[in-house]
């Protein structure tokens, strides 16, 4: 009955402004004896008119109200179905692992809220610790995401292929990463986080586009649905260490602006190779064209970490879910393109989420206003005192020859061999392995 309402209501449409218009022409609607009567009363078929639009009207309107009940139940069961994937993205015993985790003091950490430039971060770390290898299948393989590494069977403690120092990624929020490290903080403008987040995070956990709503993203993953919690309470975390010189605060807009003068000062923080090879090195495998090419995007699509946990996240094979998920896009890796791409209520509510959490902690009114102050703390761009301290370490460490860069670590290996030397000593029953030899890691 409902699929007959329309097509009743344009006729008895019709038939009514005959009988107004042309009262005459009622003989080619009316039975010859009663053509009269058609033609001097009306008013009856005014009723049939006035009864079939109010009966389309009903329709129409039950039709409406269906459709977006429909609507709205499909998306808040996709956004439960998200939200469940994701939480099982990493199992509770490698949350554990990851967190416990005792780093060296010359480990860097690249941290980010997700969607802020992680996969670009680890890829210059890693380019110039390592003279701009691209020798592994997935970068992952060699920078292992802390809290996933158990999960992806990789030991946090061990060798990175022999490279040095070891690079770690995060998005742990700074009271939940482990302690003891470096922390490279790539920071990005909340409005391009949420888009690139928004267009990610579905497509990686098995959803199609509008399965959910921009508005419904903003509520629950900027609320707090993501492992990560909100971006707010994320960058407040490293705001309050950035006078700390063991944190690098990096802006994904001044890698856009100036990928060769951001390299250099990674390179300088991190006792990493700065001068203008390496620097050159670095950037051309860290530049966008690079990593977006077809021959090289398999290194940045997540498909090392993705054959570990698609089946914990109960995405089955064959259900259309993709095996991997690019991590560099075209089209992607912009700054300021989301404001014409977001609603107006998402725009409106990211903003007052800055104002409630962000600008009362940090006194800064937006995010241009947090890049200034950040820009303006000096252990933010004075390395000397790393410098300092590297030297005293490395003289402690019995100077020589040793190259500087390799001091922390020096140390730190000496530490945990002296330990386990220690150990030994003391209880000689339990443990029949000799130490090993000081500083022998440092030319792994």
């Amino acid at each position: 009955m409902t699929s007959l309402a329309i097509p009743i209501a344009l006729a008895a449409v019709v038939v009514g402004a005959v009988v107004y218009s042309s009262p005459g022409f009622l003989p080619f609607l009316c039975a010859t004896s009663c053509s009269s009567e058609c033609a001097v009363e009306p008013v009856y078929l005014t009723l049939v008119v006035l009864a079939g639009l109010f009966f389309a009207a009903v329709q129409l309107h039950r039709r409406a109200g269906l459709a977006a009940a429909e609507a709205k139940r499909k998306n808040e069961l996709a956004m439960e179905l998200m939200a469940t994937r994701n939480k099982f993205m990493h199992t509770a015993e490698s949350v554990r692992v990851g967190r416990a985790f005792k780093p060296r003091r010359s480990d860097i950490f690249v941290v980010t809220y997700p969607k802020c430039g992680t996969t670009w971060m680890t890829q210059i770390v890693h380019a110039l610790r390592s003279k701009g290898d691209m020798g592994y299948g997935e970068i992952t393989e060699v920078v292992p995401w802390d809290i996933l590494a158990h999960d992806c069977g990789q030991k946090l403690d061990a060798p990175q292929q022999g490279f040095s120092p070891r690079v770690y990624k995060s998005h742990e929020a700074e009271r939940d990463v482990p302690k003891g490290g470096r922390y490279v903080y790539v920071a990005r403008d909340p409005l391009d986080a949420f888009l690139s987040f928004f267009k990610f995070l579905p497509a990686y956990t098995g959803l199609r586009a509008g399965d959910i709503t921009p508005e419904q993203f903003a509520d629950a993953i900027f609320a707090g649905a993501s492992h990560s919690g909100q971006i707010w309470g994320h960058m407040l975390g490293w705001w309050a260490r950035r006078k700390d010189p063991d944190v690098l605060w990096v802006f994904f807009e001044d890698l856009l602006a100036d990928l060769p003068g951001s390299v250099r000062r990674i390179a300088e923080w991190g006792g990493l190779p700065s001068d203008e090879a390496a620097v050159r090195a670095a950037c051309a495998v860290s530049s966008f064209e690079f990593m977006s090419a077809e021959a090289n995007v398999h290194h940045f699509d997540d498909h090392f970490v993705r054959a570990h946990v698609v089946g914990k996240m109960g995405i089955a094979p064959g259900s259309g879910a993709p095996p991997h998920v690019a991590k560099v896009r075209r089209g992607g890796g912009r700054a300021g393109g989301s404001r014409a791409g977001l609603p107006a209520g998402v725009r409106a509510l990211l903003a007052s989420k800055w104002r409630e959490q962000l600008a009362a902690q940090t006194g800064c009114a937006d995010y241009a206003a947090l890049r200034a102050a950040i820009r303006a703390t000096p252990e933010q761009h004075d390395f000397s005192r790393h410098t300092a301290h590297r030297e005293r370490a490395l003289k402690a460490a019995g100077g020589g020859g040793v190259d500087w860069r390799l001091a922390p670590r020096l140390i730190s290996d000496i530490s945990e061999a002296s330990g386990k030397a220690f150990a030994a000593v003391a209880s000689p029953g339990k443990s029949k392995s000799k130490a090993p030899r000081a500083g022998a890691a440092a030319l792994e």
